[in-house]
């Protein structure tokens, strides 16, 4: 029955007028965990830098841009434990346990999927287990011509108890693909490649997909650089002490500003099948 894959109703999207929309923006301020992660980035060991990338290399059809999307709370809000206004829910097993995934789906997923597939090649890249996003991404893409490559945390590189998606492992030319993620420590490697996203839980008045659709459009049209469109506009290093200076210059983690412990990263059944992000009040945040 774990194999079964549920047929996916998508829901109705109200009618937005793009026209309208504001743009999309960068954070405001970035919360003080993650700027001490990123202030003390420690250099990649040399088996990352010299492994192979995962990826099979482009074909001719292939889009000549890449789209690499994360899942939860960029795309989605999923939970092991029962959800007001779940979309659906399917069954997991991890562990010989059987888990129940309450899925809900960010306002105009649907619509921003079929749109990025026509210009870009989409990969999805998350840090949760393979067995839970793997089913996920089947249903959410049941004839497989959306997303046409799917990285899991197997594929992270672990950094002070942080999954960091470095994204030489895609083996896709730098200048021409972007992530777009809820949390900017995923990116930490390839800040200038990263389009940051507000983590969704279940407003459903969200529009920031939308937002992003007639930007991400444009891109291929612009024939730069999108490490430089990117950087321009959402201007990341600004909010990181000495980030260009450490990046540019010495290599990362050459000038530690901060003492940061390094945590392990507990395995557990329930918490990490989905790697999520909590939900933090705005007093905890720093700007």
């Amino acid at each position: 029955m774990n194999n079964v894959i549920p047929k996916l109703v998508w829901p109705e999207d109200d009618y937005v007028n793009e026209a309208l929309l504001e743009e999309h923006q960068g954070p405001e301020r970035i919360d003080y965990d993650t700027l001490v992660m990123l202030a003390n980035l420690p250099p990649l060991p040399e088996e990352i830098l010299n492994r192979c990338p995962s990826l099979p290399v482009k074909t001719r059809s292939s889009a000549e841009y890449t789209l690499v999307l994360d899942l939860d709370e960029t795309l989605v809000h999923c939970s092991l434990t029962p959800l007001d206004n779940s979309t659906m829910v399917f069954p997991v097993v991890f562990q010989n346990i059987t888990y129940q995934v309450y899925v809900r789906l960010r306002p105009h997923l649907r619509t921003f999927l079929n749109r990025m597939a026509k210009t870009f090649e989409i990969i999805i890249f998350t840090a949760s287990k393979k067995v839970y996003a793997n089913k996920l991404c089947d249903i959410l893409d049941p004839h497989k011509n959306l997303i046409r490559h799917r990285l899991f945390r197997e594929h992270c590189v672990c950094v002070y108890g942080n999954y960091v998606k470095d994204l030489t492992i895609l083996g896709r030319d730098p200048s021409k693909t972007m992530i777009l993620d809820n949390a900017i420590q995923s990116f930490a490697y390839q800040l200038d490649n990263g389009i940051p996203i507000e983590s969704w839980f279940e407003d459903r008045n969200d529009k920031e997909l939308l937002k992003l659709c007639s930007f991400f459009e444009a891109i291929p049209t612009m024939g730069r650089d999108v490490r430089e469109v990117l950087r321009n506009k959402y201007r990341l290093r600004d909010h990181i002490p000495f980030y260009s200076i450490i990046h540019q210059q010495e290599g990362p983690g050459r000038l530690p500003l901060f003492e940061v412990p390094a945590p392990p990263v507990v395995e557990n059944n329930e918490e990490q099948l989905i790697t999520q992000v909590a939900q933090k009040h705005p007093q905890l945040v720093q700007g």
